[in-house]
């Protein structure tokens, strides 16, 4: 059976893709959330759907420079067409399950491969945190953003995925809608540790971004930071999710009480 054709949707197919992602929405986080936050029809985002005989097979949603990728099922999965929607869109990074990265770099040209960095992860949620947070981190302020943005920056697995000028912009219109909240601890005025949310509706949240100055490392402060964003979100009666790329990350999540729900991959162009 031949795959269908990908073609960009509007708000007349929302409920269809809806419907078809269903109660998977755990494996396309933030395509999932960005379409309920946006819309289909908005400007932040453009939405695609891969059809055949009218019956969606794929969802992907382009946001900045990152395109999302979900499927049900990677056999139906027009691989091709999606290499040449990034390569179109210059995109620096594809973000998906593993099954579906796997799939995608398979049929990618050599001259492409050269320039694509695959990093494996894992998507986990929390239901219950360890214990309670011993610091008491506080909200970003508008003035602290110029160094929040430069410590992402900076982090070398973090920072690859990202255009700085994106990266900036994405920060300061997620706090300003309330699609995300900040937190930071500082020392002296500086921001030596910060977490926050990357999406966040009613119902589900993603917490990310978690980073520490590397001279403030080993001392409790990336714990404390994520325990504090998770307990509060909890406490909302939100659904709290991470992703993350290290054993270290996922050492200090599995500590804090995170689960795995499946394995990730990000593919960073550069």
């Amino acid at each position: 059976m031949g795959v269908g054709m990908i073609h960009k949707c509007g708000k007349e197919m929302e409920s269809a893709i809806f419907e078809y992602i269903g109660n998977d929405y755990s494996k396309c986080l933030y395509l999932y959330l960005n379409l309920i936050k946006y819309g289909a029809d908005s400007d932040v985002i453009r939405v695609y759907v891969q059809e055949e005989n009218s019956e969606i097979k794929a969802v992907l949603l382009l946001y900045f420079s990152c395109l999302h990728v979900y499927t049900k099922d990677c056999s139906e999965l027009d691989a091709s067409g999606i290499i040449s929607l990034a390569v179109e869109n210059h995109c620096s990074m594809i973000y998906c399950k593993a099954d579906i990265a796997e799939k995608i770099y398979g049929k990618m040209a050599e001259s492409l491969k050269n320039r694509v960095i695959i990093t494996q992860g894992w998507v986990a949620q929390i239901k219950d945190v360890d214990k309670k947070c011993e610091m008491m981190p506080i909200p970003a302020q508008n003035d602290d953003f110029e160094q929040i943005v430069n410590l992402i920056y900076e982090d070398e697995d973090i920072g690859k995925s990202y255009k700085l000028a994106d990266l900036a912009q994405q920060l300061r219109e997620r706090n300003q809608q309330k699609y995300a909240r900040n937190y930071v601890i500082k020392h002296d005025g500086e921001v030596i540790a910060h977490a926050c949310t990357n999406a966040e509706l009613s119902k589900i949240a993603v917490v990310a971004e978690l980073l520490v100055k590397p001279e403030y490392r080993r001392r409790g402060y990336a714990s404390a930071i994520w325990r504090y964003l998770c307990s509060e979100l909890l406490s909302e009666g939100k659904e709290v999710y991470s992703f993350y790329y290290s054993e270290e990350s996922r050492n200090l999540h599995k500590k804090i009480g995170f689960f795995e729900v499946c394995e990730w991959k990000k593919i960073v162009i550069v």
